[in-house]
């Protein structure tokens, strides 16, 4: 990165600059806003893209966009990502011109609700979605940024399932990480709208804990051809360090 494209991008106030260690990549963070966490660091590495072979790439819920900033270091495609929140959207932006990767990345300020069925359709979906229900209206009379990320104030499970259906080829792919104690509505949504597991992979905090976490690789009108489970993700190890494998996916060790 150049001294002059460090110099052209403007850091508001309570905002940070962190490091992508592996891909050598920059992030505009701020701790107003929700920031990303070992999920999308997990989802982005789980997710096959082509390196050179054409494919279209969205990311849903792209929130300070993470997740196409690391799968640019993965593919010479371009990716679209978009986000309901306005100010995570511009944070997104800088983040992409910081690391000078305008002519790939391309973030968007929407709702998922609203997207239409295009020309040309996509090859992959992406989604670090909203996990947690509202369980009753007076929740959702405290909409804060970080409320919008964890709970399904704007965007349920149905409909960000619903347009990767409508977005998406035959036989495209749908990526996402989300918990295990959504797995019965996930596993209905999903076939509700024509998608089968592929593979799932679950995601332990420790060794002998339960998982908390889960990775899913989903295919449209691919047909059933059975689930592959994965070897689990273990985060941490006895001592609070981070497992041999965390290690190679955040530092590239």
């Amino acid at each position: 990165m150049t001294q002059s494209s460090m110099a052209n991008i403007s850091l508001k106030e309570n905002e940070r600059i962190d490091e992508l260690i592996r891909e050598q990549l920059q992030i505009i963070q701020s701790r107003d806003y929700f920031t990303f966490s070992v999920d999308a660091i997990l989802l982005a590495d789980f997710i096959n893209v082509a390196k050179s072979k054409p494919q279209r790439i969205i990311d849903f819920c792209t929130g300070n966009g993470v997740i196409p900033l690391l799968l640019s270091h993965k593919t010479n495609n371009s990716i679209e990502g978009i986000d309901i929140q306005p100010s995570l959207v511009d944070m997104a932006q800088r983040s992409v011109a910081l690391n000078q990767l305008e002519h790939q990345i391309h973030i968007l300020q929407m709702d998922i609700k609203d997207l239409k069925k295009p020309a040309t359709l996509y090859d992959i979906v992406s989604c670090n979605p909203p996990y947690f229900l509202v369980e009753d209206s007076e929740k959702a009379h405290h909409i804060t940024s970080h409320a919008i990320a964890r709970h399904e104030i704007h965007l349920s499970l149905e409909d960000w399932v619903a347009k990767a259906a409508l977005l998406l080829r035959d036989k495209g792919k749908l990526f996402f990480v989300h918990r295990p104690n959504r797995l019965d509505d996930i596993m209905e949504t999903l076939n509700k709208y024509y998608f089968s597991i592929h593979r799932l992979q679950f995601i332990h905090p420790k060794e002998g804990k339960n998982a908390n976490g889960m990775l899913v690789e989903a295919i449209y009108r691919g047909g059933k051809r059975g689930v592959k489970v994965l070897p689990p993700i273990v985060v941490h190890d006895a001592d609070n360090q981070y497992t041999k494998e965390m290690k190679a996916i955040y530092f590239g060790e």
